[in-house]
């Protein structure tokens, strides 16, 4: 065989090899499967320095978010409203993180829900549309009472999302998830057109919250706001707020 000849053979071997390294990258899928973390802020435990060292883990990684307070944790740890970056939403969850339904009447109720949104936009100085229900207990009066707390998005639910559109809250498809109990594997079997929501609340060590974004991020996911998801501006910040 002519020297050109395996020459000419190598060659082709080197740029076929080439191509099959480099091929995967392209038939990897860009990041389509939306994820929603989620953080609850419930009690004490931790702060400020848990909210301190999320807010460091998202900034760095550039992750969007949502986080929610119970009213009276933002009026004692105002910094867990404050020191979150840009693209971090913030919500309420009533005052005292009491069960809705359970409480005595209709008035009650809304007290809870209107007094827990005013605290934390108090201590943001913000005007936060976004809800979660304590312990994602909701009745009858939950629409009824998100509109007149001035409050577009719901996210007590574990299948659905509800928001405000056209003069009524609709509901979105959603799947929810305890953020501790499940590896990120788990979530390659979602169908990519089914936003996620990932739970964590306070008691989750920052350490290992900052582990499950690095995995997210090396694989087929991208991180969203609940701005995002709900195309609603749900954290007016500053002098917009007032």
């Amino acid at each position: 065989m002519k020297i050109v000849h395996v020459g000419a053979i190598i060659t082709g071997i080197v740029i076929t090899m080439g191509v099959l390294l480099i091929l995967p990258e392209f038939l990897r899928p860009s990041p389509t499967q939306p994820i929603l973390l989620s953080f609850n802020i419930i009690n004490e435990r931790n702060l400020p320095n848990w909210c301190h060292d999320l807010s460091s883990v998202l900034a760095k990684n550039n992750v969007k978010a949502a986080v929610f307070l119970i009213g009276k944790v933002a009026e004692r740890h105002p910094d867990c409203v404050t020191g979150f970056p840009q693209g971090v939403d913030i919500g309420s969850e009533s005052y005292d993180y009491v069960s809705i339904p359970s409480l005595a009447d209709y008035s009650a109720q809304l007290e809870e829900v209107k007094n827990g949104k005013a605290a934390v936009d108090k201590a943001g100085n913000i005007d936060s549309k976004l809800f979660r229900a304590p312990y994602g207990a909701t009745d009858v009066n939950i629409y009824s009472l998100l509109n007149r707390s001035n409050l577009l998005a719901d996210f007590s639910y574990n299948e659905q999302y509800n928001k405000y559109y056209d003069g009524k809250f609709l509901k979105f498809d959603l799947v929810t998830y305890n953020g501790t109990k499940y590896y990120t594997s788990f979530f390659r079997h979602i169908p990519s057109d089914e936003p996620v929501l990932i739970n964590f609340d306070n008691s989750t060590p920052v350490s290992q919250i900052g582990e499950v974004i690095s995995e997210f991020k090396s694989e087929n996911f991208h991180f969203v706001s609940a701005t995002d998801l709900t195309s609603l501006d749900l954290t007016v910040h500053g002098d917009k707020a007032l």
